[in-house]
C-alpha cells in the first residue's frame, strides 16, 4: 500500500460521522422545509383511527402510495373517510424519525368534487346575497289559518308522511295539495322547478312547503340550484323550507320566507295548534258570558231605579218595552246560542275535510293516470302500425325504380375505368384503347375499346 493510500484511509477514519437519529433529523428538516402547503389527490386505503383520536391511512394512486396521518386537533368538522374514497389532502411532507418512514402530515381533507361544490355554493350564495334576495324585509308573513297547504317533495319519501301526520294532528281542516318532485339526482333541480311552477298556477295554496328528509351534501345539491332559488324568491305564495336535518343548510333556505330545521317543524310552522285554539275559544267564551252577566245586572238595576223613579204608568210601560228589547238582544247574543252556531260550522267543516281527504283524491288521480296510460299505449301501437305500412309502400316504390331491375332485363351499366362513377351515354366519350367497366345484373366485366362508332340520333323536328 502506498503512503498516499494509507494517509487517505486514516483521514476517512477520523472524518465526522452522523448517527442514524442525526441523519433522520436532518432529512426531516429538509423535507418539512421544502415540501409544505401541498395538495395531493388520491384514494384512501388502510384507514385506521387510533385510541388517541389520530387518523392513520394510506393515500395511493395506480403507481405509488404514501403513509398519511391526520392529528385529532385538525379534525374539526370533518367526517371520518372510508377506504376507497377519492380525496384531496393539504399538508406537508415529513419523516417519522423513529422508523425512518416518509409520511404526509395532513392539515386539510376534502372529498373530490365536494370541495368544488362548496366553493360554487359559497360563490352563488354571495351573488344572491349581493342582489338582496336574502334581505329579511322581503319575507312575507305566513297565513295564520291556512285553508290550502301545498307540499313539494317526493311522493315516496318519509318527509311527506311526517308533514301529513303533523297537519292531521294540528290542523285537519286544511286541504293538502301535493306537487310530487324528485329531490335527489341529476333530474331533481328541473323536477323541483316544474313542481314550484305548477303550484303557482294550480290550486293556489295559501302557503307552500318545500321539504325533504336528511342526506349527505351531494344528496341536497338539488336545493342549491340557482334557478330554483330565484323561483322561490319570486314566488307569489309564501314558501317555507324544511330540507334535511337541523345542521343542513341549502340555498333555498336563505331565500325562503321561513327556514325550518326539519320537514315536521316546517309543517308545524304553518299550522295553528287546534287544542290551543279551542282553549282560547273557551276562555273568550267565559269572558263574554261574564261580561254579559255583568251587563244584565247593570241593566236590571237601572230598570229597578227607573221603575221607582217613574211617576206615570206610561213611562213605566216605555221602560218595560225597552227592557224587553234589551232582553231579546241579550238572548240573541247568549253564549250557548253562539256555541251552537260554532258547533254547526265545525261539523260542516269536518264534512268538507272528509270529502277532501288526500286518500280519496289520490285514488281519483290514480284511476285517471291508469286510463291515460292505456290510451297512450293504444296510440303508440296505432302509430307504429301506420309507420310500418308507409315504410312497406315506400320500399315497393323504390324497388320499382331500382337500377337492378333494369340490369336484370339484360341491360348493362358502362363506365370508364378511370371514372367509375360517370356512366357512358355516347361512343364519343371514349377512344380506342380506353379501358371500361361493364356492370351486369350478376358480376362485372373489364373491357378494352378496339374501335368506336358514333350513331347520330335523328331529330324529332
Amino acid at each position: 500500500m502506498s503512503q498516499q493510500s494509507a494517509f487517505q484511509s486514516q483521514t476517512e477514519l477520523f472524518a465526522p460521522c452522523l448517527s442514524v437519529s442525526q441523519l433522520n433529523q436532518q432529512a426531516r428538516r429538509l423535507l418539512e422545509g421544502g415540501l409544505v402547503n401541498l395538495w395531493v389527490e388520491g384514494e384512501i386505503s388502510n384507514f385506521t383511527p387510533s385510541a388517541s383520536g389520530h387518523w392513520y391511512f394510506t393515500l395511493k394512486d395506480e403507481q405509488a402510495q404514501i403513509s398519511c396521518v391526520l392529528f385529532s386537533q385538525r379534525q374539526l368538522l370533518l367526517k371520518p373517510p372510508n377506504n376507497g374514497d377519492q380525496v384531496r389532502l393539504k399538508g406537508q411532507v415529513s419523516l417519522y424519525e423513529q422508523r425512518g418512514q416518509y409520511q404526509f402530515l395532513v392539515s386539510g381533507l376534502r372529498q373530490t368534487g365536494l370541495g368544488d361544490a362548496l366553493l360554487r355554493f359559497e360563490e352563488l350564495k354571495q351573488k344572491l346575497q349581493a342582489e338582496g334576495l336574502f334581505d329579511p324585509a322581503r319575507r312575507r308573513p305566513l297565513p295564520l289559518y291556512p285553508d290550502r297547504i301545498g307540499v313539494i317533495t317526493s311522493a315516496q319519501g318519509a318527509a311527506l308522511h311526517d308533514v301529513l301526520k303533523v297537519i292531521q294532528r294540528r290542523w285537519p281542516l286544511a286541504q293538502v295539495l301535493l306537487y310530487p318532485a324528485q329531490v335527489q339526482g341529476k333530474e331533481a333541480p328541473l323536477s323541483l322547478r316544474r313542481a314550484l311552477a305548477l303550484a303557482q298556477y294550480h290550486g293556489q295554496p295559501d302557503v307552500l312547503l318545500l321539504v325533504r328528509g336528511g342526506g349527505s351534501l351531494e344528496d341536497l345539491q338539488a336545493f342549491n340550484d340557482e334557478v330554483l332559488a330565484r323561483m322561490v324568491a319570486a314566488s307569489a305564495i309564501p314558501v317555507v323550507t324544511g330540507v334535511g336535518h337541523e345542521t343542513d343548510t341549502t340555498l333555498v333556505d336563505f331565500v325562503s320566507d321561513l327556514r325550518a330545521p326539519t320537514p315536521s317543524v316546517a309543517a308545524e310552522s304553518v299550522t295553528p295548534e287546534r287544542t290551543q285554539l279551542l282553549a282560547k275559544l273557551e276562555q273568550q267564551q267565559g269572558r263574554l258570558l261574564h261580561a254579559l252577566m255583568l251587563r244584565l245586572r247593570a241593566e236590571q238595576q237601572r230598570l229597578d231605579e227607573l221603575s221607582w223613579r217613574c211617576a206615570q204608568p206610561r213611562q213605566l210601560t216605555v221602560a218595560r218595552q225597552r227592557w224587553t228589547q234589551l232582553d231579546q238582544r241579550l238572548q240573541a247574543q247568549h253564549p250557548q246560542r253562539r256555541q251552537a252556531q260554532q258547533q254547526a260550522r265545525w261539523s260542516a267543516l269536518q264534512t268538507r275535510l272528509m270529502y277532501q281527504a288526500p286518500q280519496r283524491r289520490l285514488a281519483t288521480y290514480r284511476t285517471q293516470w291508469q286510463a291515460l296510460v292505456l290510451r297512450l299505449e293504444r296510440a303508440q301501437g296505432q302509430s307504429l302500425e301506420r309507420a310500418q305500412r308507409r315504410w312497406h309502400e315506400q320500399l315497393g316504390r323504390l324497388d320499382l325504380i331500382s337500377p337492378l331491375r333494369t340490369l336484370a332485363r339484360g341491360y348493362a351499366l358502362v363506365t370508364p375505368e378511370a371514372a367509375p362513377t360517370q356512366p357512358l351515354r355516347s361512343a364519343t366519350q371514349v377512344q380506342a384503347g380506353d379501358r371500361l367497366q361493364v356492370q351486369l345484373a350478376q358480376g362485372q366485366l373489364r373491357c378494352l375499346v378496339l374501335d368506336t362508332q358514333s350513331t347520330e340520333i335523328a331529330s324529332s323536328d
